[in-house]
């Protein structure tokens, strides 16, 4: 009975029995028809190269500038965090935060959770639970708006495209590349991967 796995039913909570899967297959409850689980490529190696290049692309995001405007012979430059402070400039104190901790606070710390988690499983050198940095990156996830902020300004160039010359800077193509690899890493760090990689990790160290 101790090799017999179980999986709870994240919708109607039937214990069912893990099923072996191919690659690109899904398991589903028999009762409800939710998805359990599904087994894709990824390997622990891959997740934590995807989550180094997140780390990356949101550092330049938030270093280069986002876009320059040239009109009548003045050229302005802004990033992400100088357009914040424009709003706190223009009394928009509420907006101003909201932008800051939706597209700086909470995507750092969920790639700096991401990392800690997938890091500590590959090298770390004793082997302790992940649940609850895993749980906490659950809770912080919807909270990392950068795709929001993304379509707020793609609308903000479509109505100044016939005021001013814009030139797109390298952060705003950081910030389209994060939001694709996010996506991606959404995907791949799951609580059921996470659990997988640590018990090939505690099997390999046993062993």
């Amino acid at each position: 009975m101790s090799d017999v796995k179980l999986v709870v039913c994240h919708e109607c909570d039937l214990i069912c029995h893990e099923v072996s899967l191919h690659v690109g297959e899904a398991a589903c409850c028999p009762r409800c028809h939710a998805r359990l689980f599904h087994r894709n490529r990824s390997t622990l190696d891959q997740t934590l190269a995807l989550a180094f290049t997140t780390a990356i692309l949101f550092f330049i995001m938030n270093t280069f500038p986002l876009m320059s405007l040239h009109l009548q012979q003045n050229t302005r430059e802004t990033s992400l965090f100088g357009a914040a402070l424009a709003m706190w400039d223009r009394e928009m104190h509420v907006l101003c935060l909201l932008v800051i901790l939706t597209t700086i606070v909470a995507p750092a710390l969920q790639i700096g959770i991401e990392i800690y988690i997938l890091a500590y499983i590959k090298w770390g050198t004793r082997i302790q639970t992940t649940s609850l940095p895993m749980m906490i990156l659950q809770k912080l996830r919807p909270w990392s708006m950068v795709e929001v902020f993304m379509l707020g300004l793609l609308v903000s160039l479509v109505k100044l495209k016939d005021l001013a010359d814009i030139i797109v800077g390298p952060a705003f193509w950081s910030c389209a590349g994060l939001i694709v690899v996010s996506a991606i890493m959404g995907g791949m760090l799951t609580p059921r991967n996470v659990w997988m990689w640590s018990q090939e990790r505690k099997s390999h160290v046993n062993c």
